[in-house]
């Protein structure tokens, strides 16, 4: 398998911002609130904080929010710039920055895979009538992957090495989400890696899936979190609290009022009503467990996709 490093692409930017403003701090408070601006991305993942958000649990911890919106690849640099307070991660991600250097820390767990593998909203998928049955028929194919050595893509290399495939045989095909079933019904590739809500919209018309994303972790382990940087942490500890008080809140909240978070959805992403109730949902839960971080470590030093071991002591706010 030919090795990139798109991960890391923007960490020299990155680093370099990092030694601007050391002490970023959030606007003055207005009307009793400190203001704070939260990089969030459109996706099913940051439901429990948007939710949250609307329910009113930051504000009662005294905190004015503004959602931004912002693409994955570009939070961890607007967090330590200083352009945003608190921002929207992944775990190979976090890892990523981390094993160079950049100063961000973890405040708390957003969605997870779910319990059931069956309902994890990462699946790969296969058209019905393939002759691809099963994971280990993926050695020798061709797999498209929205963006090579992210979170779907090292997930399917954790989950599929556990059922014993060989992922060294596979060609991973960089290709959007939005492009996939295109590039499937085209024969461009043999198998889709598809995240929500492409993966329901592929299963309910009749393809099949062949692996869970979440098959290698044990159930319901965090995939992503919400960040903010080292010296926003050392400058405004208080207001971390209560932003990790309130995101506690709005996952215990959104772990019990499914159709609440799936009206959610809709107002910060381009998913309508109808297809959010045939979303495969993540798990919400205030843990942040860790092991998985681990895995995940040990997997991109396997693949050379990062260099540097991470102290996940320093990564945890304590």
């Amino acid at each position: 398998m030919k090795r990139f490093l798109p991960v890391l692409l923007a960490l020299p930017l990155l680093l370099a911002t990092a030694c601007g403003d050391d002490s970023p701090t959030s606007s003055s408070p207005s009307g009793g609130l400190t203001k704070i601006t939260v990089a969030n991305a459109a996706v099913t993942n940051s439901a429990s904080l948007v939710l949250g958000v609307e329910k009113g649990f930051f504000r009662s911890q005294g905190l004015d929010v503004k959602l931004k919106d912002t693409p994955p690849a570009s939070t961890q640099a607007a967090v330590v710039s200083g352009d945003a307070q608190f921002g929207f991660t992944n775990v190979p991600a976090i890892l990523a920055g981390a094993s160079n250097g950049l100063p961000v820390r973890i405040v708390g767990p957003a969605g997870k895979f779910a319990r059931d593998n069956d309902k994890v909203h990462i699946q790969v998928v296969v058209p019905k009538d393939s002759s691809i049955r099963s994971a280990k028929d993926l050695e020798g194919k061709k797999v498209a992957v929205d963006t090579l050595y992210q979170l779907p893509h090292l997930s399917f290399i954790v989950s599929a090495r556990k059922t014993g495939v060989d992922t060294d045989t596979i060609k991973f095909v960089e290709t959007p989400f939005s492009a996939m079933a295109d590039a499937l019904a085209k024969g461009q590739v043999d198998a889709t890696d598809l995240a929500e809500p492409f993966l329901s919209a592929a299963l309910q018309k009749g393809d099949r899936s062949v692996l869970s994303n979440g098959s290698g972790f044990e159930p319901e382990t965090v995939q992503t979190l919400w960040i903010t940087s080292a010296s926003y942490l050392a400058g405004n500890k208080a207001t971390v609290d209560k932003f990790t008080r309130a995101l506690k809140k709005s996952n215990e909240y959104a772990a019990t009022h499914d159709t609440e978070v799936r009206q959610a959805i809709t107002t910060y992403t381009k998913t309508s009503e109808q297809q959010s109730k045939q979303l495969l949902m993540p798990h919400f839960s205030a843990t942040t467990d860790r092991d998985n971080f681990q895995t995940y470590l040990t997997t991109m030093k396997d693949l050379k996709v990062i260099k540097n071991d991470v102290d996940l002591d320093e990564l945890f706010i304590r």
